[in-house]
């Protein structure tokens, strides 16, 4: 996963990070806790009744089934109450998981809309906001209620057997803590291997998608069988992380369960030496037999709960480091970044036509380190209202890398200035997002999905995503590649708008190597690597 996620990792079963950053989280802790209380009281009165009645009726055969008609009524009552509670759980369960999913995931995308796209990881995030986070619902649905009755349920039932049977009580204390013990050992072969499974999956994806995107061509060639030899491997290596996350899933819940069951027969064992010493009631032990296991039940469905929401787990860690501050780097969706249907599309840009003159765009010798170099170096130029400006050079050279310096995305090793300037000020980020409007290369219609969902080809979605950039009436309209996949004719139409939105006051700047965008523009600037 991230650097961010590794330097940051899960600080015990609840990561605070997660209850500070998502409401439905703390509110379903908040009902899971409660429908653990209600759960607890309730197994306690049913298993009081069922070692009061169970007594009775062995002791004095000889009373009335009708005298016991009150403890017989707590009894239902309480049967009743468990499995209301276990309705509640299930069915709102499902409810907090799909909310908080929705809540992360919008809230990644969001944060990712504004990263640098030249250091996130597309293959990386997309399997992490896709199959990964969904994995986040057994967690919620399972763990967290697992996990909350072990905190609450568990203590409770630990001082029921106390108040009856102390020697069962301290069996209890003694065999309580393997059990956790053990858990923290598998969870800590288990991490590893989930994140590894996790880093499988987002490099087959890649490759598949990489080759169902060229399958066109490797067909024209008659080369489209090679690539089975890499997909089987890829595949081959993803089900082997697979399987060994399955096979200490499977030996941790064999532990626990021996674990468990061992500790209810230790009991079982000592109370019934005592009921044939007389030292204890026939009531009380039937009693503590049926809670026992109840004592052991939440620590040990943590156990278990705890392997099935591993994925969702090491994707939520990547999620929240990209939150808190973290690096987006190695784990980033970059189509959101250089392609939501525009960045900005949640900030409500200025009309053009309001107070002021509009804004200057202003570049002063600015150089942005990238790998092979500097991208743009020492570039200089100015955009003013009323004209059309093109960004012109090859492909690599740092066009887009300096609108989204511009804009404010791209900050590491920056030097130099990229600034917009109204009446005389220089704009921060804030103020230059409510005046601009912002066309990507890659425009992705659906603000809330991961990837495109809309089903139109690259050249309808920027035509459309265009359109939408210009009801937004800006000062300011920045366009990155915007005729890049439009025919001629498409193009066309596509610059006259621009021109037009430049005649109307609006300072246009676009990055572009078209020679008809770059024909019809009142200002070309050449960017150089």
């Amino acid at each position: 996963m991230s650097d961010a996620a590794d330097a940051t990792p899960r600080r015990g079963p609840v990561d605070p990070r997660l209850l500070r950053l998502s409401a439905p989280t703390r509110r379903w802790i908040g009902a899971a806790g409660l429908l653990t209380a209600c759960q607890s009281v309730a197994t306690v009165v049913m298993g009081l009744m069922v070692g009061l009645v169970t007594a009775g009726l062995i002791e004095q055969p000889e009373r009335a089934l009708s005298s016991w008609a009150g403890h017989l009524g707590a009894l239902a009552a309480a049967v009743l109450v468990r499995g209301a509670v276990s309705f509640a759980q299930s069915r709102f369960a499902h409810r907090a998981a799909a909310a908080v999913t929705v809540d992360l995931r919008a809230k990644a995308l969001e944060r990712l809309a504004l990263a640098d796209p030249r250091r996130v990881d597309r293959a990386a995030w997309r399997t992490t906001l896709g199959t990964g986070i969904e994995g986040l619902g057994p967690y919620l649905t399972g763990f967290l209620p697992a996990f909350a009755g072990t905190v609450i349920a568990t203590p409770v039932m630990l001082a029921v057997v106390w108040w009856l049977d102390t020697p069962s009580f301290l069996i209890a204390l003694v065999t309580v803590p393997l059990i956790p013990f053990f858990m923290w050992l598998v969870g800590t072969l288990t991490a590893g291997r989930t994140e590894r499974r996790l880093r499988d999956l987002s490099v087959l994806t890649d490759q598949l998608l990489d080759l169902i995107a060229g399958l066109p061509t490797l067909r024209t060639v008659d080369r489209q069988k090679d690539t089975l030899a890499e997909v089987r491997r890829l595949s081959s290596r993803h089900t082997d992380s697979t399987v060994s996350v399955l096979r200490i899933a499977f030996l941790s819940s064999l532990v626990l369960e021996f674990l468990a069951t061992l500790s209810v027969a230790l009991m079982a064992v000592g109370i019934g030496f005592r009921l044939l010493d007389g030292d204890m009631t026939l009531a009380a032990g039937l009693t503590v037999l049926v809670i026992a296991p109840e004592v052991y039940n939440p620590i040990r469905e943590v156990g278990t709960r705890f392997h099935d929401a591993q994925d969702g787990l090491a994707a939520t860690d990547a999620v929240l480091a990209a939150l808190t501050g973290g690096s987006v780097g190695a784990a980033g969706v970059g189509a959101r970044a250089d392609g939501a249907g525009s960045a900005l599309a949640g900030v409500g840009a200025t009309s053009a036509n309001e107070a002021g003159d509009g804004v200057r765009v202003v570049f002063e010798h600015l150089t942005v380190p990238d790998r092979d170099g500097a991208r743009p170096h020492d570039l200089s130029g100015t955009a003013e209202p009323g004209a059309l400006t093109v960004l012109a050079g090859p492909n690599g050279a740092g066009k887009s890398t300096a609108l989204l310096r511009l804009l404010g995305i791209v900050t590491d090793g920056v030097t130099g200035a990229a600034r917009v300037e109204a009446a005389g000020e220089v704009l921060d980020r804030d103020e230059l997002w409510r005046q601009v409007s912002y066309l990507p290369q890659r425009p992705v219609l659906d603000p809330a999905s991961v990837g495109d969902t809309s089903g139109l080809s690259l050249g309808q979605r920027q035509r459309v995503a265009f359109a939408r950039e210009l009801e937004r009436d800006a000062k300011l309209m920045v366009c990155d590649e915007p005729t890049a996949h439009l025919d001629a004719e498409n193009a066309q139409v596509m610059i006259d708008q621009l021109r037009g939105r430049a005649a109307a006051g609006v300072t246009v700047i676009a990055a572009s190597h078209d020679p008809l965008l770059i024909a019809a523009a009142d200002r070309v600037i050449e960017v150089g690597a």
